[in-house]
């Protein structure tokens, strides 16, 4: 790959569109840069620059600042950089036009090179472009990492969640379409994001489009993107999410949702790999990974006639079924700290704990919303919480709670009868031990165990010990 810049795992070489109207200058520039291992597009116009932008993507493009005809370097950098953010633009000037270059440079470009110039420093200045894009996908892949996008940051080590990490080492590096399968909650987009980072597309961009919050009307538009002129309110040239997810990954979260009339044109888009704008009649070849999501059983959605067959089996390719939070329960204990601590850590606040209980009536709760409802009931219960530490059962909302009895527990009085203030002390003993060992001995944290002040406990306290001193010399 070019310059020693590239990895082992990207999908394909960089490539270039060079635009110079000088032929020999044009052939000598395309030699150096193929021997360099670009893919290169070489025109000699604006014209056949902005076609080839249109029809195909670009890692680089390297052009002359003045050209023949109508357009202009200018106007090529404006356009490349507004259809690729990520795009490197390197422009080529005389002496007399470096002012227009650098303000070039304001608008994206990424560097300028005066004529004439040697072959050394044209590669010096694209291996510098090339590095700093590098730096940046760098960045954006901790920060993905950062919001959970690994394996790793799948919480939970129970034998069903176990299993999706599994098909998520598997499938992540293959090029098949992915279709996950859960209710919602339980984390499809953070397993697209998984699956997308430990692909060999991972520098490349992750689009995600959410099929059921875009209207019907607008989705089309949304996918393909539109020219200019191509219906009253299209003012500019618009780039669709197809586009914007060339080399990368589509992520079609709540596919169930989409029109059945938009589901024919995504399903020419999977098997022919290429698409139009509205309004366009230039054909774009698109290098992309699909990965969709449904809420919702498709195989009935096929059944009533309001999702297409042929599309559902292009889309099942290799289905993931995430498991809801009530069938891996275990992991509730994992996934509370790692909650309680994105919480505090984001509203900026001393570190929380959950007591024993508060985590009993949590584990014993069905969640039909899973894990994302469970991270709605920890952040209540924080705030619940005001300055207290430890989390307890009042903190959490009534639905999560098992219903409280009214009547009185049962209590047994044998024939003989009891000693009622011997057996109240007993129990009280109890209670007050088992709290303090719960809280390993901290007597404040006990007491909000218990429903009490911290003065009444140690009253409590004081009492039980002097009784114990009673005992003991009688």
């Amino acid at each position: 790959m070019a310059f020693g810049m590239s990895k082992p795992d990207e999908p394909e070489n960089f490539r270039i569109l060079l635009v110079e109207d000088e032929a020999e200058l044009r052939s000598t520039l395309e030699g150096v840069l193929r021997d360099l291992s670009f893919e290169v597009d070489a025109v000699a116009d604006s014209t056949t620059a902005f076609a080839r932008l249109r029809q195909s993507v670009y890692d680089v493009v390297l052009t002359d600042l003045r050209l023949p005809g109508g357009g202009s370097g200018e106007e090529i950098v404006c356009q490349a950089k507004q259809l690729y953010p990520d795009l490197i633009a390197v422009v080529m000037t005389g002496f007399g036009d470096i002012a227009s270059a650098v303000r070039l440079m304001k608008l994206g470009a990424s560097d300028y090179i005066q004529k004439p110039f040697v072959k050394d420093e044209l590669i010096l200045r694209l291996r510098k472009a090339l590095e700093e894009r590098r730096l940046r996908w760098e960045s954006r892949e901790l920060q993905a990492r950062s919001r959970g996008a690994s394996v790793g940051s799948l919480i939970g080590e129970s034998l069903p969640l176990l299993r999706v990490k599994e098909l998520i080492r598997s499938v992540a590096p293959k090029r098949s379409t992915v279709l996950l399968i859960g209710e919602t909650g339980t984390g499809k987009e953070l397993v697209a994001r998984a699956i997308h980072v430990q692909s060999t597309r991972k520098d490349y961009p992750l689009v995600t489009v959410n099929c059921g919050a875009i209207p019907a009307t607008l989705m089309e538009a949304e996918f393909f993107g539109h020219e200019k002129g191509a219906f009253t309110d299209a003012a500019h040239m618009r780039t669709g999410r197809l586009e914007q997810a060339n080399r990368g990954t589509l992520f079609l979260d709540e596919i169930g949702a989409m029109p059945y009339d938009l589901q024919g044109k995504l399903l020419r888009v999977l098997q022919e790999r290429e698409c139009q704008r509205i309004g366009g009649t230039q054909t774009i070849k698109l290098d992309i990974r699909f990965v969709a999501a449904t809420n919702v059983t498709l195989e009935e959605k096929v059944k009533s006639g309001t999702f297409r067959e042929d599309l559902y089996y292009r889309l099942n390719v290799f289905p993931i079924f995430l498991p809801p939070l009530r069938d891996r329960r275990g992991d509730i204990p994992l996934l509370v700290p790692h909650l309680l601590e994105k919480i505090c850590q984001r509203e900026g606040i001393s570190l929380k704990r959950m007591s024993q209980e508060a985590m009993k009536v949590l584990m014993q709760y069905d969640w039909p919303g899973n894990v994302r409802q469970l991270e709605n009931v920890v952040e209540m219960a924080i705030i619940l919480a005001g300055e207290r530490d430890y989390l307890l059962p009042e903190d959490l909302p009534p639905l999560c709670r098992p219903p409280e009895s009214d009547s009185a527990p049962r209590v047994e009085v044998p024939p003989e009868g009891v000693d009622f203030n011997r057996l109240v002390s007993q129990y009280e003993r109890a209670l007050i031990e088992e709290g303090l060992k719960r809280a390993h001995g901290r007597r404040s944290q006990a007491a909000e165990l218990l429903g009490l002040k911290r003065t009444t406990l140690l009253e409590k306290l004081k009492r039980l010990e002097t009784a114990n001193a009673v005992l003991s010399e009688q």
